[in-house]
């Protein structure tokens, strides 16, 4: 069996992480959850640092709680769902990138990382607000090692055969810091049959803060299906089990 064709791989599974972030031929649906998701995300971050006096923030969490409920109508599903018959039949499938914890614009607990890719380097740009504070004034070191997941991940559909992360060393060289527009590079690297090799790096500036190296397996594409068919079976036994 000849590999698959690095070209046609890249526009097939990679470019849609790009386009997912074009505000381009966006349905209403899309554009009214990446406004829910935006005013989250400023929500948040201004909730960690909050002064607000007690008796308004019991104000506030009674106006969640009850704005919350208008999103529990439904029982939850995952997002993989659609996305493997939309990509073996050559369908879009952008709008499962907006749902992403590292990228997705509809997600309020993504910073969100920028993708751009090149013709060799993935370049993901970012700015970690307090949120994702670990020691004083830098970002958690497990946000750290998520985004060079989500930026490698990225760089390995250049194999031709991208998969799922089986490894993911980093090597944390200085503090990384918040609230400064940082670069996260990643390159793929080398394939041996069906393990997948790729390469980053953070910086800030010209300042290196720390380095990964990233091993992914390529995997059949409806592995995803069956992850998502399991996810909804689990939920369902739980419904049943609450009724």
């Amino acid at each position: 069996m000849s590999d698959p064709d690095p070209q046609q791989s890249m526009e097939a599974l990679a470019s849609p992480r790009v386009r997912a972030q074009l505000d381009e031929d966006l349905s209403p649906r899309r554009l009214a959850l990446r406004r829910i998701a935006a005013a989250n995300r400023l929500l948040i971050e201004d909730m960690v640092g909050t002064q607000v006096d007690p008796g308004d923030l019991d104000a506030v969490a009674d106006e969640l709680e009850a704005l919350g409920e208008r999103f529990r109508h439904d029982r939850p599903r995952s997002t993989y769902e659609g996305m493997a018959e939309a990509a073996m039949a050559g369908g879009a499938i952008e709008a499962f990138f907006d749902h992403s914890p590292l990228i997705g614009l509809a997600n309020p607990l993504a910073p969100p990382i920028r993708i751009e890719m090149g013709e060799e380097l993935v370049t993901g740009r970012v700015t970690f607000g307090a949120v994702y504070e670990g020691p004083p004034g830098c970002v958690h070191g497990g946000f750290v090692a998520a985004a060079f997941d989500e930026v490698l991940g990225t760089a390995q559909t250049y194999s031709g055969a991208p998969g799922m992360t089986a490894r993911l060393k980093v090597d944390y060289r200085s503090p990384t810091p918040l609230h400064v527009p940082l670069v996260i590079e990643g390159r793929f690297t080398r394939r041996e049959g069906r393990k997948i090799f790729t390469e980053g790096r953070i910086l800030d500036g010209d300042t290196v803060t720390a380095e990964a190296e990233g091993l992914f397996v390529t995997i059949d594409p409806t592995k995803f299906r069956e992850l998502a068919e399991g996810f909804d079976r689990r939920i369902a036994g739980d419904q049943a089990d609450d009724a």
